[in-house]
């Protein structure tokens, strides 16, 4: 009875830890703000002029005439933004639906007053950033043609730029389940609302609800082309005996429109349309649009997305030119070049030493109009008709990239450093002049679901048995070996997942996540990808809780010491590798969370596993 009364106070002990730690989770909550004018279609009026004349804001960089965005500071309330309206003697009002809640205004203007407001603001406290309204462009052009195994999609032949990027070889480990990416675009044809359509080979895709920040709705139809052709490389419908093929196409596709039928956008659109997305479940964020211009307020659009967990994939541009094109070119963003059919650069493609990786692009004026990259789209123009179209450009290489970092955050690897980390890690050796602009080297799907879904677990797995071994001494020591056996299964469930029953048992595509990943990372299939830091979760409450109801009973006991071995060492790879943040905890404190429960789960598999009475 001591030696009970003593396990029962170590794990009062453990209990104790346990919510100390938990103290240090933060919650932030964010209330609506009301009190402006409400958003309005996005304007087409566009100007080159300089807004101020001076500073850093290069004349000919499009913008709307006469509008400011402004991004205030979060604590500013409802009766702060009360009357800055007459205090700053302009029209103002919300920048879209959502900007009540993100306290982004747009200011309206006559053209001669725009260089003293914006000296005005830059200089105001309450401001966090400020820019004119800059207008952001599609970075790929169409450019149409004349019309057994798996996957059946008939015209799958024709998109080499699926076999380059090798994706067939990666769907026996991931398909993309349980991610939702963000395609931010032109919108998506995606369902049939008034006279747009779903385009036949997205039957099979599955979608969340976007927003239409250009005509200020929930449907984010398409009514261009682009944005649909995007959505198609990531997840158009495959097997489904229809056209062609998608990189994840088990991932979920939310439609973000911020461009207009023009194929152009404001800075107010993306910008909102960038914290929509990430506020809103999206793990990956794709963008394959752009400017010369380094905006505050987007380069805090993609930062806040980045701090929420999501990866932004942006294409590097079609100017052919080392310079930088923004988003793409932010820190928090990953920059993906083009290459053609041959694994050489396309002779559009932007290639600066900011470029991330290489994905294909596409080249028809090197190798026809086949040499682009096909997908099921609208035609141009026309958004009541569809057919399956080459386009090129970096617009089409940075949807491969953003299809494959869907993959590696079904794996379990959310972080979005990490996720570029794997891509970059994972990418192949270029072996091609010139050698400029091809970043880590060319996209490589099979090799990065490779390193996150099989060496990753491997190494989760090796750990989770050394901490067996130390927690199971005990055991083996007086020859309980029946009991060190049952150690092992539950161990595995805990570290990494039978993620090797997809090599005993190969199939075209992946086993569950359930199957395949370690029980810590249970929330991506039960709440999704971007609830993969949920911190009750990845801690050590699950296995505490167990071994309270087995501390009497040898056999449970025994594997509930293999199953805190096996958290334990998902936890402190985790930590080790930053393969995960963990929600409602601070960021410098987040490892320090993984670690603490890390720990505590060694522990208690040690005293689990110790001589029973």
């Amino acid at each position: 009875m001591k030696i009970l009364e003593s396990k029962r106070g170590r794990l009062s002990v453990v209990c104790v830890c346990f919510l100390a730690v938990a103290a240090m989770m933060l919650a932030n909550y964010r209330a609506e703000r009301t009190g402006l004018s409400e958003p309005r279609p996005s304007s087409e009026l566009y100007t080159l002029t300089d807004p101020d004349g001076v500073g850093e804001r290069p004349p000919g960089v499009e913008r709307v005439v006469g509008e400011v965005y402004i991004d205030l500071i979060d604590e500013l309330d409802s009766s702060g933004l009360a009357g800055l309206s007459q205090e700053w003697d302009v029209e103002l009002r919300f920048s879209s639906d959502f900007g009540k809640r993100y306290n982004t205004l747009i200011a309206t203007l006559d053209e001669s007053q725009m260089p003293a407001f914006l000296k005005q603001l830059e200089s105001d406290p309450r401001v966090e950033s400020c820019d004119p309204n800059y207008v952001y462009r599609l970075t790929g052009m169409p450019v149409e043609v004349a019309d057994g195994d798996f996957p059946d999609d008939p015209r799958f032949h024709e998109q080499w730029h699926m076999k380059m990027i090798d994706v067939q070889g990666a769907w026996p480990t991931s398909t993309g389940r349980d991610v939702v990416t963000a395609v931010i675009d032109t919108g998506v044809a995606y369902k049939n609302f008034e006279d747009f359509h779903q385009v036949e080979d997205l039957d099979q895709t599955a979608f969340v609800s976007g927003y239409d920040f250009v005509n200020k709705r929930v449907e984010a139809c398409d009514d261009q082309c682009h944005g649909t052709h995007v959505a198609g490389t990531i997840a158009q419908s495959t097997n489904n005996g229809k056209g062609v093929a998608g990189v994840a196409f088990g991932t979920r596709i939310m439609p973000v429109k911020v461009l207009s039928r023009t194929g152009s956008g404001t800075l107010a659109d993306v910008a909102d349309g960038i914290r929509f997305s990430a506020d809103h479940g999206a793990t990956v964020i794709n963008m394959s649009l752009g400017g010369p211009f380094p905006s505050i307020s987007m380069e805090d659009a993609v930062n806040h997305a980045y701090k929420k967990g999501t990866i932004v994939v942006c294409a590097a541009g079609n100017s052919n030119t080392p310079r930088k094109e923004y988003p793409a070119g932010f820190d928090n963003a990953v920059s993906v070049s083009s290459i053609g059919p041959e694994k050489k650069r396309a002779f559009y493609s932007n290639h600066g030493d900011s470029i991330s990786f290489a994905a294909p692009g596409g080249d028809t004026r090197n190798y026809g109009p086949s040499g682009g990259v096909l997908q099921n789209t609208i035609e141009p123009g026309n958004h009541r008709n569809s057919d399956y179209f080459f386009f090129q450009g970096t617009s089409m290489a940075a949807p491969h990239a953003a299809g494959v970092a869907a993959l590696v955050a079904s794996t379990g690897v959310t972080n979005p450093a990490t996720i570029e980390w794997v891509l970059q890690k994972s990418a192949v050796a270029v072996d091609a002049e010139p050698v400029e602009g091809f970043g880590a080297g060319i996209l490589n799907a099979k090799n990065a679901v490779q390193l996150s879904g099989h060496t990753f677990k491997l190494i989760q797995l090796a750990l989770a048995g050394l901490l067996c071994l130390i927690a199971g001494v005990a055991m083996l020591r007086r020859k309980a070996v029946h009991h060190f056996a049952l150690m092992l299964p539950t161990a595995v469930l805990g570290s990494s997942g039978f993620f090797f029953l997809a090599t005993l048992w190969p199939g075209h595509t992946a086993w569950s996540n359930f199957f395949t990943l370690g029980l810590p990372s249970w929330g991506i299939p039960l709440m999704g990808a971007a609830h993969h830091g949920n911190p009750i979760l990845l801690s050590c409450l699950f296995p505490m809780l167990l071994s309270i109801v087995v501390v009497e009973r040898p056999l449970l006991r025994a594997l509930v010491a293999g199953l805190s071995a096996g958290f334990a060492a998902h936890l402190l790879f985790a930590a080790a590798m930053s393969t995960v943040s963990v929600l409602y905890v601070p960021v410098f404190l987040g490892r320090l969370w993984l670690v603490a429960n890390g720990m505590l789960c060694v522990f208690l598999a040690i005293v689990l596993a110790e001589e029973h009475p």
